[in-house]
């Protein structure tokens, strides 16, 4: 059993606590990395259920982080879920390309982050 259901990684201090806090009050034990960097050797050291990875963070972008993911064995498996202020399809597309799970606009977090956290952690759970 994992110790972290959830590892966010997320540069900004104000957005990683509202979404620290919002998943820690549904029951989800959290861990935050503040850069791609720090995310990527977190994932790799104590892999968590789930991946929630914002794409622009200092160290390594969110893409680099996911790459480096899916290549690796030991974390290759975990889902990925991409935040991001980005509105752009092509964005989008280079994650779910890239192998992310999922893709939650920032903006749309407040309403979609818990839902779309429990569906993608369900759909895991099966296989």
């Amino acid at each position: 059993m994992n110790d972290i259901d959830i590892l966010l990684v997320e540069d900004s201090p104000s957005q990683a606590l509202n979404f620290r806090l919002m998943l820690e009050r549904a029951g989800y034990r959290v861990q935050v990395a503040t850069d791609g960097i720090a995310g990527w050797r977190t994932a790799s050291l104590e892999p968590p259920r789930l991946i929630l990875l914002d794409i622009d963070l200092p160290g390594l972008d969110g893409f680099q982080v996911l790459c480096r993911l899916k290549r690796d064995l030991h974390t290759k498996h975990i889902p990925v879920v991409m935040l991001t202020h980005r509105d752009r399809i092509d964005s989008v597309q280079r994650a779910l390309e890239l192998g992310a799970d999922d893709y939650l606009f920032k903006d749309d977090a407040p309403f979609e982050l818990l839902n779309v956290v429990s569906q993608v952690l369900a759909l895991f759970s099966q296989e």
